[in-house]
């Protein structure tokens, strides 16, 4: 498995010979990140901000959308991997407007999980799905996504060996979060591996032995 940073929240995943692109933005009006003007066979969509989670209009098409929040319980096999969603929210008070989700998938042994907007600590009930993930995507620039003092029990909850920072203050983004540092600074005791890079690969013989971040360089 192939993982991809464009930036934001925006990823590529390559796995079973598919392209599934995560959570696309809008450029340039997301800041300055430049289009994701790539193919792709998926598009997964965890929530519809056509600014900085859901644009569809600078993708190559044809393409197949799978949108987490009208996933049915259970998941929604597409194109031969099952998406399954967990229904949050982007701010602790979980308001109803604030409704996001948790996509996760599992592909060659492993199991991801895209944290998406997540605003709050999960409950036991949010929890189970993803607990035990191989590979967790998370916002890392605080809020109105999830405040820096509640992930290190959220990631020592969820138990993944992989875990990749999104979400966060870059010169690209016109956002009022914050930068990378101030996530790092609450997990002092993690590896980190600053790839010089935007990708990386993952396989299940290859997991680091404890939890590792890696910081990717933005593609876009």
């Amino acid at each position: 498995m192939r993982i991809k940073w464009y930036g934001h929240a925006a990823f590529l995943i390559e796995t079973q010979g598919l392209r599934i692109i995560l959570d696309p933005y809008r450029s340039p009006d997301s800041g300055g990140y430049e289009p994701i003007a790539e193919p792709a066979d998926l598009v997964v969509v965890s929530h519809e901000n056509d600014r900085y989670h859901s644009h569809l209009g600078q993708i190559v098409r044809p393409f197949e959308v799978v949108r987490a929040l009208e996933l049915p319980e259970g998941g929604e096999v597409v194109r031969g991997l099952r998406f399954e969603a967990v229904h949050v929210f982007e701010t602790p008070e979980r308001k109803p407007e604030d409704e996001v989700a948790i996509v996760h998938f599992r592909s060659e042994d492993l199991h991801v999980a895209f944290l998406g907007d997540l605003g709050h600590a999960l409950n036991e009930t949010e929890m189970a799905p993803i607990r035990g993930a191989d590979v967790v995507l998370i916002a890392a620039g605080g809020p109105p996504t999830i405040d820096f003092p509640e992930i290190p029990a959220l990631l020592d909850a969820i138990g993944a060996k992989v875990v990749v920072p999104m979400h966060y203050k870059t010169p690209k983004i016109n956002l009022a979060i914050q930068p990378l540092e101030r996530f790092l600074e609450v997990l002092p005791d993690d590896r980190v591996e600053r790839i010089a890079d935007s990708a990386f690969n993952v396989e299940r013989r290859t997991l680091p032995a404890s939890r590792t971040i890696y910081v990717l360089e933005h593609a876009r």
